[in-house]
C-alpha cells in the first residue's frame, strides 16, 4: 500500500545554517530515496532527509533535511513510524520555480 505526500518548509534554513532550497537544488532527483524521521517539537512532526555526499563522496554521505511532511499526511505516517512499521519513500517529483523560495517536492511513500 502507498500514498503520495508533499514536503513543506522547503524554503527555510536548517539549524546548521544550510538552505533547504539549495540542498534540493543540488542533490534531489526523481526516484531518490528519502529518510523519514520523527521529531519531538510537534506530536506529528515527520522530517524528510536526503543523502548528500561529504567531500565529493570521499568521506561517504550525510543526511540533509529538506523539510517536513505536510500535516495532512504527517499524522498517519507518524503513527506508523511510532508502531515500528517499515516505510520507504522516494522523490516522486520536484519543481524549482525560478525566483521562488519554496521548491515543491512530492514523495511516493510505501508501507
Amino acid at each position: 500500500m502507498g500514498r503520495t505526500a508533499n514536503v513543506v518548509g522547503t524554503g527555510y534554513i536548517n539549524s546548521d545554517g544550510s538552505s533547504r532550497r539549495n540542498i534540493i537544488r543540488r542533490y534531489v532527483h526523481e526516484d531518490m530515496r528519502v529518510v523519514l524521521r520523527r521529531e519531538s517539537h510537534d506530536i506529528n512532526a515527520v522530517a524528510v532527509y536526503v543523502s548528500a555526499p561529504r567531500l565529493f563522496g570521499l568521506l561517504g554521505t550525510t543526511l540533509k533535511k529538506i523539510g517536513y511532511l505536510k500535516a495532512s499526511a504527517a499524522k498517519s505516517i507518524a503513527t506508523r513510524i511510532d508502531t515500528g512499521e517499515r516505510l520507504t519513500g522516494r522523490v516522486g517529483g520536484y519543481y524549482l520555480p525560478p525566483g521562488k523560495d519554496h521548491p515543491r517536492v512530492t514523495l511516493d511513500l510505501k508501507y
